[in-house]
């Protein structure tokens, strides 16, 4: 979608303008005129004054909001009500970031759009619940699946709470250390080396490896942080990049410890909502193709894609499984046995339980596991100053008593 800022001539002849996002100039122009206007002026603004002015302006709305946003919206669903009259209802209670969406929403519902391509235009929900509600549309069980992206979402959340929970002494262990090297190499080490170089001490490897550091950021540490700074706000818009998001998300997948939870959440997502679908009666085929567009990290859609190419080219579906070479053993021999049985919804679902289970386990074990390897570090950095100045010391004090 382009954003716009653009000024329309209202039907009591004043001139009022706005910002939007439209499809094209041609939906700005038939938008307006639907509405009784004429417009004025419209100026297409680029997709970072559009970041800009929703952060500022409208806000974003919390993970937490979005799930009770769409919880809600399910049970007024299941109740009777009809998803423009549920929105309309819940638009009163919502933050102005949700409010701003239920607006995109409804105008969308209004004008023919599904429930899952208006939640795509609002651009706020997460993919998970635009891959929910397309999931069901497919199964016919739209109050459901909009249920289970609540429950996914408050997983979400639960997950990164306790993970961060589990990070603070790792990650305050970890920027201390971080920050006293910073503080030495800028203030203390230059004094030091500069003696080591005014005795004209035989260097080693390591203080000379030292030295070149302190020197690049005594030079650059300006240039360092706006560089830090520049990027981290950059870095949102670089992963709206396909090959970048993709190589991204694939970084993601190959880590240790993270990346294990993250193919455990990813696994047990797409065979939770995999049986969904076809206990809903809905193709083996069309529900492999559906859950394309469900999962998020684009690594692992990237490897899953080919599964249908497979299954349509003959191959059984254990086979096109294991092919992909992203699901473990256990995952391919229970697909095998559901094949052989017929119980694919079954097998599925127990799958997803297995690896929901293994994400919670590493949820609670994730700040033992990560500090061994902050301590390694943390010696490591200590052996090389060590290496790096109590040789050259000794040397000069050798010096000294001659």
């Amino acid at each position: 979608m382009t954003f716009f800022f653009y000024s329309f001539l209202s039907n009591d002849g004043k001139i009022v303008k706005r910002f939007g996002s439209f499809d094209s100039l041609e939906e700005l122009y038939n938008k307006a005129e639907a509405q009784g206007n004429s417009i004025y002026n419209a100026v297409v603004l680029p997709s970072w004054f559009e970041a800009i002015y929703k952060i500022i302006v409208i806000g974003k709305a919390k993970l937490r909001e979005i799930s009770e946003f769409v919880r809600n919206l399910s049970t007024y669903i299941s109740g009777g009500l009809s998803i423009q009259d549920a929105i309309e209802d819940l638009n009163e209670t919502s933050s102005r970031a949700l409010k701003n969406a239920s607006k995109i929403v409804m105008d969308a519902l209004n004008e023919g759009y599904s429930i899952s391509e208006a939640f795509s235009k609002a651009a706020i929900f997460p993919d998970i619940v635009v891959s929910m509600a397309k999931i069901g549309e497919k199964s016919g069980n739209i109050d459901k699946t909009l249920a289970d992206a609540a429950d996914y979402l408050d997983r979400i959340i639960e997950i990164k709470s306790s993970t961060k929970r589990a990070l603070i002494y790792p990650g305050f262990s970890l920027v201390s250390i971080l920050g006293a090297f910073i503080f030495w190499t800028i203030f203390v080490l230059p004094k030091i080396t500069s003696l080591f170089v005014s005795e004209r001490i035989a260097l080693p490897l390591a203080t000379r490896i030292l030295i070149k550091i302190s020197t690049f950021m005594q030079s650059y540490w300006w240039e360092i942080i706006v560089f830090a700074v520049v990027f981290v706000m950059i870095f949102p818009f670089l992963l709206k990049i396909e090959r970048v998001r993709l190589l991204f998300d694939k970084a993601l997948w190959k880590m240790p410890i993270i990346g294990l939870i993250i193919r455990n959440s990813q696994t047990a997502f797409y065979f939770q909502y995999l049986s969904l679908l076809t206990s809903s009666g809905v193709s083996l085929t069309e529900s492999l193709r559906t859950m394309e567009f469900a999962v998020s990290n684009k690594f692992f859609l990237k490897s899953i894609k080919n599964i249908t190419v497979d299954l349509e080219g003959g191959q059984s579906i254990a086979e096109a499984t294991k092919n992909t070479t992203v699901f473990e053993p256990l995952a391919v021999r229970m697909i095998s046995v559901a094949e052989k049985t017929g119980n694919f919804d079954t097998n599925l679902n127990k799958l997803a339980q297995i690896y929901y289970g293994k994400v919670e386990k590493m949820v609670e074990v994730i700040g033992k596991l990560i500090e061994p390897i902050i301590l390694i570090f943390i010696g490591i950095l200590f052996v090389f100053f060590v290496m790096a100045l109590i040789g050259p010391i000794y040397s000069m004090l050798g010096n000294m008593t001659r």
